[in-house]
């Protein structure tokens, strides 16, 4: 009798060191507040970038995730249309900038979410822009799903699991295209968001504000 309890414990105690390296992404995803999204009536940004000496550009936000609606806001007016709509060549382009945006706002969470891709841990290596020693994901879509079908991005993680660093590979090109940080974390109503993203030359600047998640 005391044999078995010793085995069912070593097979508990291998277990659960073993559960967290089983579903990283879902590790990714509730660290930056996914559990808590399902209470967001709505969530409004503005993104901004800046692409070497070029005026930044920026787009401003309303999103109500319960309906899947989405407001666009410019000093003109407004145009409310639903992210599933794409019948005319406007609501494709506006979905299209909204899922951009988007994306690079609550990344994280859509590791949580998004159905259709391979995700690889490499283990703790160096971040390209800090040198620091971080967690490495290596997170590739397929060539059906996701938001970029065959797009690859390497992760660097601290140890909240949160992303420090990220490079983008386009449709898994050997060579990433824009490698930058992710830093300025806030809470926004249990959702944390990184603010700023900035390349290392400094050419490339892309941060966010107005964000509000009711």
């Amino acid at each position: 009798m005391k044999a078995i309890y010793i085995i069912s414990f070593l097979f508990l105690l291998f277990s659960c060191k073993q559960a967290p390296d089983q579903n990283i992404q879902q590790q990714v995803a509730i660290a930056n507040g996914v559990e808590r999204f399902k209470d967001a009536e709505m969530i409004e940004f503005t993104f901004n970038v800046q692409r070497d000496t070029a005026a930044a550009s920026s787009r401003h936000w309303q999103w109500f995730p319960k309906t899947n609606d989405a407001v666009f806001i410019t000093d003109s007016g407004t145009t409310r249309f639903s992210r599933t709509d794409t019948s005319t060549a406007e609501l494709k382009k506006l979905n299209a900038r909204f899922t951009n945006d988007e994306y690079w706002l609550l990344f994280p969470l859509h590791l949580g979410w998004d159905q259709g891709m391979q995700v690889l841990d490499s283990g703790m290596k160096a971040a390209p822009i800090s040198s620091k020693s971080l967690r490495k994901l290596v997170v590739q879509y397929n060539n059906t799903d996701g938001f970029t079908p065959g797009n690859m991005y390497d992760l660097y993680l601290d140890e909240k699991n949160r992303i420090q660093e990220w490079a983008f590979h386009k449709t898994a090109e050997a060579e990433a295209g824009l490698i930058t940080t992710w830093e300025d974390y806030k809470e926004f109503n249990g959702l944390h968001i990184a603010q700023e993203h900035k390349s290392k030359d400094g050419k490339f600047r892309l941060w966010f504000t107005n964000i509000m998640v009711k």
